[in-house]
């Protein structure tokens, strides 16, 4: 054996062991798609957002909500009153997508909201930004 070869087995090694390690990782990892608004300016807010590589056997344990005033704070994003009456809630669907619902009971009047949703599931914890629209109704 030369030191070249000795070289290369532990490099392979260490690109096999690398490489199983993300592989590992991304089967816990659940993510989040886009954001679809089905309601206009004026109309209590409805919108779902696609929750990506979600296991099946997760979907109990998933939590979803508006973030607290402290992490907009660090997203430097404003924490609006309006924000408290926004509900999230986990959907899995007939054809098998998981989507969380986003539902308000009153209607919403501001052209646009940034929301920050705190997605929780087994594999770990995600924070993602959407910029919501409202277009008047037609």
């Amino acid at each position: 054996c030369t030191m070249k070869t000795v070289t290369m087995k532990i490099c392979l090694r260490l690109i096999t062991i690398i490489g199983g390690a993300c592989l590992a990782f991304a089967v816990e990892a659940a993510g989040l798609g886009a954001l679809t608004v089905q309601s206009a300016l004026g109309q209590p807010l409805a919108a779902e957002i696609e929750v990506t590589s979600l296991q099946a056997d997760e979907f109990a344990r998933v939590v979803a909500r508006i973030a607290i005033p402290e992490d907009y704070e660090a997203a430097r994003l404003t924490y609006t009153p309006l924000l408290r009456q926004l509900r999230i809630t986990p959907e899995q669907q007939k054809n098998g997508r998981t989507v969380l619902r986003i539902t308000s009971v009153a209607p919403i009047n501001e052209p646009s909201l940034d929301l920050l949703v705190e997605f929780n599931w087994r594999g770990g914890r995600l924070l993602q930004k959407y910029s919501v629209l409202l277009d008047p109704p037609k």
